[in-house]
This record gives structure tokens, sequence and C-alpha cells, in this order.
């Protein structure tokens, strides 16, 4: 009874001593397993444009699916520049110029290649055939690029493959020069027509379009006649050229069909032209029903949801069966999409319904949209180098994400311009106009009255 008793002592000691511990423990346990708010990786992109001691920082905030940050304010960026290799200071004077207000824009190349394939019959979620809410979403598309006059080159491009010669749709890198034209240009709205009627009944080929319209547009040098918007280019060649903004969307309702046995080494030469061309963003469309939502009213197709995100989910969703009509004209293949567009530095948007498509396209628009900061490099010194960086912190916005150092050299010879608002040297140059119209005007009625003096 006694070693009972000591036993005890000693077992009712060591939980004692074990106590703070344990609490600790659990704890820590507890703080584990409570749900921790999600921190967005935003990033933010900076390309300056050096123009003498004022800097023209082109900037754009991303979230985590490179959605633009709209709406932010001055007091949200911060800008810390110095000579390269020295330490980066302050800058306290700074004008930020939002995307609707800026007087020009870098040139943009898009290419849109649209699916024709047969699936594009179907109709969407609210009963729209497909195709026509595709075309209604590239319309609203050059809309926006007209209303916000941007200077936007459109290749509209079909693709599809099989069916006979109406149905086949080659794209290649010739193809696709003949295709551009500027947003305003009639003839891309007769482009829009003709597709709006033309057959969709290809099978679908989603990787050779995609890599022909990359390489194209990857070219060094492309575009680089057309590029630089500096108005002293012809003074001022010490300057270097600016490069336009390259895009592709890639806009389908299916799947890469052709030759599926091998589509994962075809997706590797995709991989592969991608990285290659880092410049090029590609941003992905797939119109249609989730892989989900075409499981749950299937038969015979017991895929879990996980299972519905990884690459392989068209080839099981594929062996399900749909009453009425092949399960294969309702799949979208938004697994390997999402990567294209990641791996493109793009967004992927998967709308179901003609509504949500425009809405899609909407945001890919707004890609082709950045903020304009404006400071004074303190100490410019002509050909020497500078380095910049920008940083974003808004409390409303929960966003607190600083840019790369972006190294950049003031050219040897440049014009100065004062650091002042876009408005008022619209409002200086209108008030100039008009003197120079009245001054003429007085000129010309002097002129009348001697005439008319000299006839009496």
């Amino acid at each position: 009874m006694k070693i009972i008793k000591t036993n005890s002592i000693a077992l009712f000691s060591t939980i004692a001593s074990l106590t703070p511990k344990l609490k600790l423990g659990i704890l820590t346990l507890l703080f584990g397993l409570l749900p921790l708010p999600a921190l967005a990786n935003y990033k933010v992109l900076v390309s300056p444009r050096p123009g003498g001691e004022i800097v023209t920082l082109k900037v754009q905030v991303l979230d985590e699916n490179n959605i633009p940050i709209e709406d932010l304010k001055k007091s949200d960026f911060k800008i810390e520049a110095a000579k390269l290799n020295q330490s980066l200071s302050v800058i306290n004077r700074m004008r930020l110029i939002p995307p609707g207000e800026q007087l020009k824009s870098e040139p943009t190349y898009v290419v849109i290649l649209l699916d024709m394939s047969g699936s594009m019959q179907e109709e969407d979620e609210k009963k729209v055939k497909k195709i026509d809410g595709a075309i209604s979403a590239i319309r609203e598309y050059i809309k926006l690029v007209r209303d916000n006059n941007l200077p936007v080159s459109i290749a509209l491009v079909p693709f599809g493959e099989g069916g006979g010669s109406k149905c086949s749709y080659e794209v290649n890198q010739q193809i696709i020069a003949k295709s551009f034209f500027l947003a305003n240009d009639k003839e891309l709205d007769r482009k829009v027509t003709a597709l709006s009627n033309s057959p969709t009944c290809a099978a679908t080929n989603l990787y050779e379009p995609l890599k022909a319209a990359v390489q194209y547009l990857g070219k060094p040098n492309q575009f680089t006649n057309t590029a630089n918007n500096n108005e002293l280019d012809d003074r001022n060649t010490d300057t270097p050229e600016i490069p336009p903004k390259l895009g592709v969307i890639l806009l389908s309702d299916g799947y890469h069909n052709v030759n599926r046995d091998t589509e994962e080494t075809q997706f590797a030469e995709v991989e592969k032209v991608l990285k290659e061309n880092s410049a090029v963003r590609v941003y992905t469309l797939g119109y249609g029903e989730s892989l989900k939502h075409l499981r749950d009213r299937a038969s015979n197709c017991d895929i879990s949801d996980y299972k519905l995100t990884q690459n392989n989910a068209v080839d099981l969703i594929s062996r399900c069966q749909l009453g009425g009509k092949s399960i294969t004209s309702f799949i979208v293949d938004r697994p390997r999409l999402k990567q294209i567009a990641d791996l493109g530095g793009g967004i992927s948007q998967f709308p179901d319904n003609a509504t949500d498509a425009v809405k899609s396209l909407e945001t890919f628009f707004k890609a082709l949209r950045e903020y304009e900061l404006q400071y004074k490099q303190p100490g410019a010194e002509p050909g020497e180098q500078y380095q910049v960086q920008v940083s974003v912190n808004s409390r409303s916005r929960k966003i607190d994400v600083s840019s790369e150092p972006e190294t950049f050299r003031i050219p040897n010879f440049s014009i100065q311009l004062p650091l002042i608002p876009d408005r008022l040297i619209i409002l200086i140059l209108t008030l100039a106009a008009l003197g120079g119209t009245l001054w003429w005007f007085k000129g010309w009625s002097e002129q009348l009255k001697k005439d008319a003096e000299r006839w009496l």
C-alpha cells in the first residue's frame, strides 16, 4: 500500500511538472488548427522610361491570379531610387497618372485564337450558342480598346483541324502576320462578322496554334520599328527603344484532342515555347461548364474533386456517360488552360455563360492598362545608370508588396521637361492654339479693313 501511495505521489509530481509544457503543447496545437487568413501573393511590375531627369515608371500591381489591382491612390505608392550600387532613398515628390488619364500608351499586339470546333455549336448555361457568346465577348473587347483609344493591333485567328476543307482552320506565323489590324480598323469588324457566320465543325488542336502565335510575337525586334513612342526619336537616338506589350488570348470550349495519346509530350513542347518567349503574356478563356458540374450530371462518373483538378482529368471524365449527347462535347480542360496561363504569366478565366464570357475578356482588357508614376531623379547625370524600386502599401486593400529593383540609364541627350500635370500641359497647348487663332483673326481683320479703305 505504501509502495502504491509512493508511486501515486511520484506520478502526480511528474504530471504537475509537465503541466506547463502540456499547456504550451495544447495551445500550440490549437493555434495550429485555427484557420489563418490567406495571404495574397501580390506582385509589382515596374518598367522605367527615363526622359532625362524626369523618369516615368509604368507600373502594374497584380494579385495572385495576375489580375490587375485597380483604383490605387497616390498615397499607396512609394518610390525609392539611387545611382546604381548605392543605397536606395525615398523620393518625396512624385505624381500618379491613372490609366484613364494618360496621354500615351505603349503599342500592344494581341492575337485572339478562337476555337472553331463542333462543340462551339452547343448552348451554354443560359441557352446561348457558345460561338455566339464568344463573338459577343470579342466585339466587346474591341469596343473597350476603341473607347479607351489604345494603340492596340489585334489579330483574330480561328483554329481547328479536320472535318473537310470548310472546317479546317490552319494557323501558322504567315497567317497570323496577315491577320493584324488596328483596333479601330473597320476590316476587323468585317473579320468578326465573317467568323460569326463560319462553320464550327473542326477538332480542337490547342497546342500548335498557341505555339505559332507565341513564337511569332516573340521574335526579336519583331515590332521595334513601331514600338518606340518617344517624340524625340530622331534627335535622341541614345534612348533605347521601348518594346511593345505582347499577348495571346486563347479562347476555347474544349480540350486538346489531336493525337491525345501523346498529349503530355505535345504539352512539354508548349511549355518550352512559353518559357523561351517570356515577354509574351498568354491569357486563357475556357468557355463552358466546370468538370465538377459535368461529373454531377453524368452517369457512371465516380471521380473525386481532387482528381478533377489534375491534368489527366479530361481523360478520366471522357469515360463517363451523358444521356443523349457525347460527353466530350462539354469537356473544358480547365487544369491545362490554367497551367498555360500560369506559365505564360497571364490570366485564366472560366465563364459558363455568354455574360460572364464578356466579363472575362474585360478582365483581360484591364491587363493592358498600367499606372504611371513620374518623379525627378535627384542628381541625374546623362549616361549614368540608376535603379528604382516601387512599393505598394494599402491597408484598406491589405496589400504590402515591393517590386524588384529595376535598372535604367539616363539618356546622354534629352530635353528636360518640368514635372507638371498632363491636364496643365493640355491647357497650355489649348490656350496657345487659341491665342494663335485670335492673332491670325486680328491680322486678317486688319487686312480686310485696309483693302476696304483702299477701294473707297
